[in-house]
């Protein structure tokens, strides 16, 4: 792929992630902490279209621009995010690496998932809960980020298979 076309495809996917995670940010969730990472749509497509590299830096977008725009640059949210932001796309990067093919985005996405509410939890651990707090918490976080990271994962399956169907018809 061309630099300017790759330059352009991670700049959409970053906006995506970027936009995504601010619109998430205002709407109430099931719970106060807990959100489905609908951001994570411009992640996952920017690491199955052009790879890692374009992950990290539509994560690195999002973290910083989304949390400069609502006001939680360098706040605790923000270090909780990005703990649980890079955590995330490490572990969909080894199961890509490892696994790819095997599982696709949707098992990516799960154990994205998962890697997200752990690393979340290590950085709870760091700055604010001692103890053992934050590993009472390990259930109820893998569950939800393999329920939320697979919820994640079909919708970039919907978006990928919409993609190629109007790259056929195009």
């Amino acid at each position: 792929m061309e630099s300017r076309a790759r330059a352009a495809r991670v700049a959409v996917y970053a906006a995506l992630a970027t936009g995504l995670y601010m619109a998430e940010s205002v709407l109430p969730g099931p719970l106060p902490w807990l959100r489905i990472g609908v951001a994570n749509v411009g992640v996952v497509l920017a690491l199955y279209d052009i790879g890692a590299g374009a992950a990290a830096v539509a994560v690195g977008i999002k973290l910083v621009l989304g949390s400069l725009l609502l006001g939680r640059l360098l706040t605790p949210f923000f270090w909780l995010g990005a703990a649980g932001s890079l955590a995330g796309l490490a572990l969909m990067v080894l199961v890509k690496t490892v696994a790819g093919r095997v599982v696709g985005p949707v098992g990516a996405s799960a154990a994205g998932g998962v890697g997200h509410n752990l690393g979340q939890l290590a950085a709870a651990r760091l700055l604010m809960l001692p103890g053992t707090a934050a590993a009472a918490l390990m259930p109820v976080m893998m569950l939800t980020g393999t329920v939320s990271g697979t919820a994640v994962g079909l919708l970039v399956r919907l978006v990928q298979l919409r993609l190629s169907e109007s790259d056929r018809a195009a």
